[in-house]
C-alpha cells in the first residue's frame, strides 16, 4: 500500500473495488478498445479472474486505474506467441500481465508510472523472472520505452490486433532505470504507508480498506436520531442474516456476549428451582470450556459432555443426555470450536434438542459470517464483530427472541447484562462506539442480500479448502478431519520438534502474522492460519511458498 498525493496504490480487496474493476475494464475494453461485447451489466469480468491479482489506484475510494497479473497457466499470451515454449523454458518464472486500464482523465505520468512501478516490484518480490504481454498494436513504441521487447508479429482479436512482448526482470533500460530511481527517491520523501505482516490471525483479522475508513469517520452521538437510525438497521441486517432473530449489540467482546447468555440462563433457574434441570454443556474446544468456567460463576451447575479437541460433538450421546433432562432445560455449545478449527453439527443439535423440548444455547461468534446460520430454533445464541464479519471486536452480539424472554426475573440480572432490556432498547442501553458501529455497518455490506452473503460464505469455504489441501501437501496435517473442518481457521501442529512459538516466528519472517501464541496453542503445540475477513489466496500463497522452500531446504541438511 503506497500513498502518492490523491492517489492511493494497493493489492485490490474488497468486493466493492473488483466491481469497480469489472466496470473500469468494460469501459476500457469494451467502449474504448473494441476488444469485446458489451454487456448489459456494464461489467466486464476477466476469463481469468479467478486467478488474477490486481493492483489499482484509487482516487478518494473510486478505482480509477488497474493493472492485473497472473502467474497460472494457461496463458493467453501463448496464443500468439510464435514459440509459446518459451514460458515453459528452464529458469523462467512467468508472470502475465493481462489488463492494463487508466480512465481518461487520470492518464498522467504519476498515475502510469505509479501502476508499472507496482507491478514491476510485485513481480520482483515475488521472484518472477519475466513479464509477458499482449500489448495492444498501435501502442507498441510506449511500451518498447518501458524495456518490453516484441516476440512476433501483431494477431487480430476482435476489431485490435496485439502484440506479444517480454520484460525480463532486471533488465530495465538505462532511461527507464533512471525514471523508477527517479520515482523511489520521490517515495522516500513522501514516506510511504509501512508494510505490515499479513494478518492470518483469528483476531485482529484482516479488514478491508473500506472498513478503516469507516472506523475512523468523525464520532457521533450515541444518544442521536442519526445513530439510533442506524444502529437499529444494523441490528436488523444482524437478525435477517440468520434467519429473523432479534439481536442486541453491546459494547464489549464475544466473552461478554456469552456472560449475558450465562446470566439469562441463570436467572431462569433460579426463577424456576430447578424444575427445568441443571442443563447440558458441550466441551471439545478451549472455547467450550470457556463456556463452562463461564457458566459455574453464575452459579450454574451444568452437566458436562466432553470430548478430546479435533473430535466433533458425538449427536449420540447428546441425545441420550438430553433424554434425562427435563423439558424446558437447556444445552449449550460452541458451533465453530476455533482452538481446533472444528465446526459441530448445529442443526443436528437443534433437531435433537427439540425432540427432548430442550432449549438449544449457541456460541456462533467465529461462525458468524463464515457459514450460512439459520438460528430460528435456538434460544439464545452469541456473536462478535471482530471475526469473520471482518471487522474490528468491539461489539458482543445475543441472538434471541424477546417474545420468549418476557416473563423472564430479571432482578438479580447485572444491569449491564440484561439481555431483554437490551433487545426492547431503541438504540443502545449504555455508551456505544460510533467508531465500531461505522466499521459494522461496511462490513455488513458484504452480507446486505442473499446473493452476497452467499458468496461470501462460498469464498471463504473454497478458500479453506484449499488452505487444507496445501497443509497437506506440505505434511502439515489439520487437526480436524475434512468433514468437521471449519472453513476460517486451521490448526495444526509444526513441522517437526518445533515450539509453536518458534514456528510462529518463523512465519513472521517471512511476513505473515499467524495463530500460535495463546498458551491454550502453545502449552499443546498447536499454531493455526485463520483467514477471516478480505483474505485471498493470493495473500496466502506466498506463505506457503516460503514454507515449501524452507522445510525442502530442512530436509536437505537433516539428510545430510
Amino acid at each position: 500500500m503506497l500513498r502518492v498525493g490523491n492517489y492511493l496504490f494497493k493489492r485490490a480487496d474488497t468486493t466493492q473495488e473488483f466491481e469497480q474493476i469489472h466496470r473500469l475494464n468494460h469501459r476500457t475494453f469494451v467502449e474504448e478498445i473494441p476488444q469485446h461485447h458489451s454487456t448489459d451489466s456494464g461489467l466486464l469480468v476477466d476469463k481469468f479472474h479467478h486467478k488474477n491479482s490486481y493492483l489499482v489506484v484509487l482516487r478518494e475510494e473510486r478505482v480509477v486505474g488497474m493493472v492485473s497479473a497472473h502467474d497460472e497457466p494457461p496463458f493467453s499470451v501463448a496464443d500468439r506467441l510464435p514459440d509459446p515454449a518459451i514460458l515453459t523454458r528452464p529458469g523462467i518464472r512467468p508472470l502475465e500481465v493481462r489488463l492494463l486500464a487508466i480512465e481518461p482523465g487520470e492518464r498522467n505520468s504519476t498515475m502510469f508510472f505509479g501502476l508499472i512501478w507496482s507491478l514491476y516490484e510485485y513481480a520482483n518480490k515475488n521472484d518472477y523472472t519475466h513479464l509477458f504481454i499482449s500489448g495492444v498494436a498501435d501502442r507498441v513504441p510506449l511500451y518498447e520505452r518501458l524495456g518490453l521487447v516484441p516476440l512476433g508479429p501483431a494477431v487480430p482479436c476482435g476489431n485490435a490486433a496485439f502484440v506479444p512482448m517480454v520484460l525480463p526482470i532486471g533488465q530495465l533500460p538505462e532511461r527507464v532505470q533512471h525514471l523508477k530511481r527517479m520515482w523511489e527517491e520521490h517515495l522516500g520523501k513522501l514516506s510511504p504507508v509501512k508494510a505490515e505482516p499479513i494478518c492470518l490471525l483469528p483476531g485482529p483479522v484482516t479488514v478491508s480498506c473500506a472498513v478503516r475508513e469507516a472506523f475512523g469517520e468523525p464520532p457521533i452521538y450515541h444518544r442521536g436520531p442519526e445513530f439510533i437510525r442506524r444502529f437499529m438497521a444494523t441490528r436488523k441486517l444482524l437478525g435477517d442474516i440468520v434467519g429473523g432473530r432479534d439481536v442486541a449489540v453491546l459494547n464489549g467482546s464475544g466473552t461478554l456476549a456469552n456472560e449475558t447468555i450465562a446470566a439469562t440462563l441463570a436467572a431462569g433457574q433460579r426463577q424456576s428451582k430447578g424444575a427445568c434441570g441443571a442443563g447440558v454443556l458441550l466441551i471439545n474446544g478451549e472455547f467450550g470450556e470457556r463456556l463452562a468456567r463461564q457458566a459455574t460463576r453464575f452459579g450454574l451447575t451444568p452437566r458436562l459432555l466432553t470430548w478430546s479437541w479435533g473430535a466433533a460433538w458425538d449427536l449420540d450421546q447428546i441425545d441420550a443426555a438430553l433424554a434425562t433432562e427435563p423439558r424446558g432445560s437447556w444445552v449449550w455449545g460452541v458451533h465453530q470450536e476455533s482452538s481446533t478449527g472444528v465446526i459441530n453439527d448445529m442443526p443436528g443439535l437443534v433437531r435433537i434438542a427439540r425432540k427432548h423440548g430442550v432449549r438449544v444455547c449457541v456460541d456462533c461468534i467465529s461462525s458468524l459470517g463464515a457459514v450460512t446460520l439459520d438460528l430460528s430454533q435456538v434460544f439464545l445464541a452469541s456473536g462478535a464483530t471482530g471475526k469473520s464479519l471482518g471487522s474490528y471486536a468491539g461489539a458482543a452480539l445475543i441472538f434471541a427472541d424477546r417474545a420468549a424472554l418476557a416473563g423472564l426475573d430479571r432482578t438479580a440480572i447485572p444491569s449491564y447484562l440484561d439481555l431483554r432490556a437490551a433487545l426492547e432498547s431503541d438504540g443502545p442501553c449504555y455508551t456505544f462506539p460510533s467508531p465500531i458501529l461505522a466499521a459494522l455497518e461496511t462490513a455488513l455490506q458484504e452480507y446486505a442480500t442473499p446473493r452476497k452473503a452467499q458468496a461470501s460464505y462460498a469464498r471463504y469455504h473454497e478458500l479453506g479448502v484449499r488452505v487444507r489441501q496445501t497443509l497437506r501437501r506440505l505434511d502439515l496435517a489439520p487437526l480436524a478431519a475434512e468433514e468437521n473442518s471449519c472453513p476460517v481457521v486451521t490448526t495444526f501442529s509444526p513441522p517437526g520438534e518445533d515450539s509453536s512459538e518458534s514456528f510462529v516466528n518463523r512465519c513472521r519472517l517471512f511476513g505473515y502474522a499467524i495463530g500460535g501464541e495463546s498458551a491454550y496453542l502453545s502449552r499443546r503445540r498447536f499454531v493455526q492460519i485463520a483467514t477471516m475477513g478480505p483474505v485471498h489466496w493470493d495473500m496466502v500463497a506466498r506463505l506457503f511458498d516460503k514454507l515449501e522452500t524452507w522445510l525442502a531446504k530442512r530436509a536437505f541438511l537433516a539428510a545430510i
